[in-house]
């Protein structure tokens, strides 16, 4: 134990002052007259005894009074094994305020960040003598003060501009980089973190840091939150007259049941689905809406729940992409190989003209032009030029699909065409004579191609195959449907973002009698929609993320311009290069909207990051063992600030517990003291 003020303690002597007085008093006899003293020697025995005992303890109280209060007055300090020194030297102090997404969570109708921000005079108050003070907010990084406070010095926190925002804080990221970049060589170094501290520090702070004291600042458990974890399409084929299935899966993380808690689903801002449900704590649900969108282009839709303390994970945007028209162009070698495929394409596109068919017979492809086309399908192609090549590998990395029906000439491609499409490599051909035939199955029943096709007799519906090329497949090549002695049939080639859809056999009757079976149409049906359903533009972005939007050639020199949710109109310059718009870091959640010139072009939303999700939490004796109990203190909330800074710097404090034991002694001091009703009736 230290003392503040070690001077007082002269006052130490003063404790004798009841002593020197009961000595004294003993020294002046008092006469009492007795008129019998046949009682004298019981009264020695018994009253006098207790009358001496009373006085003694009563002197002792006294001295007891003396002392407490003079030791009270010296600021008593109960020392502890805390790194900071009194100094005059100037002691360095950096705040660290978290203002990301899950800082939005609101107990008794104020935010964590608001109650952060009405902490931090409190905090500014505490701080003694010279102090270098830097102050950082998380989401983005950012210096919000940075400036030398001397004692006595007012400054008004309120006036620093700390909003909340949507984006992910990387709290332990800017702890690093922050404290890494001061360089003064401060005695006393001080780091206060505000924040709700999603995860734990890395290990490396155990020993990076060991000059700096940490104050942990953290906030209330989560009380109150049903959450929107996740929407998603169930199939990826999507038509204006097809039902479209949504799974959505809502999680309660909260330690409370809800009970009653209404989902609704709105499609266009039109409400088409009601859930009502009980959520138990800590679990979720999956509710599957079935819709008709009942147009093509962009639906827009969203998902809402009721509100409670957090507000950011109550409503989720969505938008999915339903083609109005598919460009279909379709390269053969002969006129009898292109007359298959364009029955089959007419049968698909109807009286709706769903398709725009371009057919090409081309025995050797030198050029192609492909620039308004979402699907290419090849049949048994000979040669390809370099020229030709470059044009196909062009057209994937735009988003484009290819069908590639392979057959006698697929021998003949060089390894050049093959290693730059990332073909399957040839090995032969395989035969069969009389009427025997390979029979197909199917490899891959979870594919998209091949969900939700109703087929009674799957053998029935697969063809028959009389010869087929053997092939290997590549890396990342997966089966979709495979000949019975499990060489591939119908494999997916994933390329530049984008897929080539391979068959081993031509939709030839020499080779077999797929174009005579009914699952024929469907199947290139489904593949068609896949290939031209390009979801890049509306898929979602991550708050703080890039969004990638390809735009179509001959409107790149429109006046491009996005539409933010809470109503900003901003200028975008597309990436010529790239033939897109790159938008840096979304800052705000909601639906965007983008424009060429004053004509929609596409939508899509933004979703918090999952590391903003308001129940992750590390828990305070994780984060001290990191750091260490002598190096880091954990100040919970409602607790005062200032006297717990005080306490750690300095020691605890005393005072209190002094002045208790003045008072008891005070008050134990009067009772015994106190003239009885006795002796009270014999004075009178």
């Amino acid at each position: 134990m230290s003392f503040l003020f070690p001077s007082m303690l002269w006052g130490l002597a003063a404790v004798s002052i009841p002593l020197i007085i009961h000595l004294i008093s003993l020294r002046h006899t008092k006469i009492v007259d007795f008129s019998s003293i046949r009682h004298i020697k019981a009264l020695e025995n018994e009253t006098i005894r207790k009358l001496k005992i009373r006085q003694w303890i009563l002197i002792v109280l006294r001295m007891g009074i003396i002392t407490a209060l003079v030791l009270m007055v010296s600021g008593p300090i109960l020392n502890n094994d805390s790194p900071w020194i009194p100094s005059e030297n100037e002691s360095t102090i950096v705040i660290i305020i978290d203002n990301s997404a899950s800082m939005a969570v609101t107990r008794d109708r104020q935010s964590y960040l608001d109650k952060v921000k009405s902490e931090l005079p409190k905090l500014v108050a505490s701080f003694d003598g010279l102090v270098n003070l830097q102050v950082y907010q998380t989401t983005p990084v950012k210096l919000i003060y940075d400036d030398i406070i001397e004692e006595g010095m007012a400054i008004n926190p309120a006036n620093w501009n700390i909003p909340q925002t949507v984006g992910r804080d990387k709290i332990w990221f800017v702890v690093d980089s922050v404290l890494k970049s001061v360089t003064n060589a401060s005695v006393n170094k001080e780091c206060y973190i505000l924040s709700d501290f999603p995860i734990t520090p890395p290990s490396n702070f155990s020993t990076d840091f060991k000059d700096w004291q940490f104050y942990f600042i953290g906030q209330e458990p989560l009380s109150d939150n049903v959450s929107i974890s996740n929407i998603s399409a169930v199939s990826q084929i999507k038509l204006p007259n097809h039902l479209l299935k949504l799974n959505t899966k809502i999680e309660n993380m909260g330690p409370i049941e809800r009970r009653n808690i209404p989902v609704e689903l709105y499609i266009n801002d039109e409400r088409v689905g009601q859930i009502v449900s009980h959520f138990q704590p800590k679990k979720s649900k999956d509710f599957l809406f079935q819709v008709y969108p009942g147009k093509s282009g962009v639906i827009r839709g969203k998902l809402v729940i009721s509100k409670d303390d957090y507000s950011f994970d109550d409503i989720q945007t969505f938008e999915l992409t339903i083609p109005e028209q598919i460009s279909c162009k379709v390269i053969a070698n002969s006129q009898d190989n292109l007359f298959m495929l364009k029955t089959v394409l007419e049968a698909i596109s109807g009286k709706d003209r769903f398709l725009d068919i371009e057919l090409k017979v081309m025995d050797n492809i030198h050029r192609v032009y492909l620039d308004e086309t979402d699907v290419l399908i090849l049949q048994d192609p000979k040669h390809l030029t370099a020229s030709a090549i470059e044009s196909l590998k062009r057209f994937l990395g735009r988003g484009g699909s290819i069908l590639w029906f392979s057959g006698e000439n697929y021998s003949e491609l060089n390894s050049i065409t093959q290693s730059n499409l990332k073909l399957p490599k040839f090995i032969e051909t395989v035969r069969v004579t009389g009427e025997s035939y390979f029979s197909v199955d199917v490899t891959d029943r979870e594919n998209p191609i091949l969900q939700e096709l109703n087929l009674r007799d799957v053998s029935s519906a697969l063809p028959q195959v009389y010869q087929y090329n053997k092939i290997e497949n590549q890396t990342g090549q997966k089966n979709i449907l495979t000949i019975n002695n499990n060489d591939p049939y119908f494999i997916e080639i994933p390329h530049s973002g984008s897929q080539i859809y391979y068959f081993t056999s031509p939709l030839d009757l020499r080779w077999n009698d797929f174009g005579m079976k009914g699952l024929l149409i469907p199947l290139i049906h489904r593949l068609l929609i896949l290939s031209a359903t390009n979801e890049i533009n509306t898929s979602m972005v991550e708050v703080g993320q890039e969004k990638y939007i390809k735009i179509k050639k001959e409107l790149i020199n429109k006046k491009w311009s996005l539409r933010t949710p809470s109503g900003n109109k901003i200028l975008v310059v597309p990436d010529y290069n790239r033939e897109a718009l790159i938008i840096s870091k979304i800052q705000e959640l909601g639906s965007y909207e983008v424009f060429a010139g004053d004509e929609f072009y596409t939508a899509f939303s933004s979703k918090l990051s999952p590391f903003e999700k308001p129940s992750l939490r590390a828990r305070e004796d994780q984060v001290i063992s990191i750091l260490g109990k002598r190096r880091s203190v954990w100040i919970r909330p409602g607790v005062n600030i200032k006297e717990v800074i005080s306490t750690q710097r300095q020691g605890r404090a005393l005072w209190r517990s002094f002045l208790i034991i003045a008072i008891a002694c005070m008050l134990l001091e009067s009772y015994l003291s106190r003239m009885k009703p006795e002796a009270k009736k014999l004075k009178s």
